[in-house]
């Protein structure tokens, strides 16, 4: 007589073929790599977010016309930067030291055009004032390291400008624009490269600190 297999025999499978190891690894791999791409997404809404409308409720806040005038100069002074020789790593002092002379002339200039504008408004005004001598603050510090590379050569040292004597000046600087939302990002210390006072110099939305 043929024996039947008790219910403890076999594992029911209503016809499904049962997952293998493998299989079950590739799901898990499958929902770990959807739920990164969820969260990156939400990551990225709301930087979008505070980058748009954060500034909207600053007091620092220029209107359009303003922060476009403070924008189009950082955007020009941008593409004259980029239109300098580079200099090499090996060049000499003097080299290095025209060339951050050459900068320097190009972000005066754009500095100029800000103090062109006049907001509307006492709290605009006076940090687009404090923002501006900020610039002018870091160009100092550019020129005295031209100076130091003329009379030290290769013993000169920059140093740039802090705030309450430890936080980078940049950081402030930029700080400000993310008060602007959106509206004057080309004027990033590092799209302009405004800390960078040696090596190749690289210009652009790529270049940012």
């Amino acid at each position: 007589m043929r024996s039947v297999p008790s219910p403890t025999d076999t594992a029911p499978t209503n016809g499904a073929a049962t997952p293998s190891g493998r299989d079950r690894a590739r799901v898990r791999r499958r929902r770990l790599w959807i739920a990164g791409l969820l969260l990156f997404g939400i990551a990225w809404a709301i930087a979008l977010t505070y980058s748009v409308t954060a500034g909207g409720r600053s007091p620092e806040r220029l209107n359009d016309a303003d922060a476009h005038t403070v924008d189009a100069a950082c955007v020009d002074a941008q593409h004259a930067l980029a239109r300098l020789p580079q200099v090499g790593a090996h060049a000499t002092p003097d080299a290095r030291a025209d060339r951050v002379d050459h900068e320097d002339a190009i972000l005066t200039t754009m500095t100029e055009r800000f103090m062109a504008v006049h907001p509307a408004g006492n709290d605009p005004a006076v940090a687009l004032r404090g923002w501006t001598g900020d610039w002018t603050r870091l160009i100092a510090a550019r020129a005295h390291y031209v100076s130091d590379l003329r009379t030290k050569g290769n013993d000169a040292r920059f140093v740039e400008p802090a705030t309450k004597g430890v936080e980078p000046i940049v950081n402030k600087m930029n700080d400000w624009i993310l008060e602007q939302g959106t509206r004057t990002e080309h004027c990033n210390t590092g799209e302009l490269q405004a800390e960078v006072i040696e090596g190749a110099r690289a210009y652009g939305a790529g270049s940012k600190t």
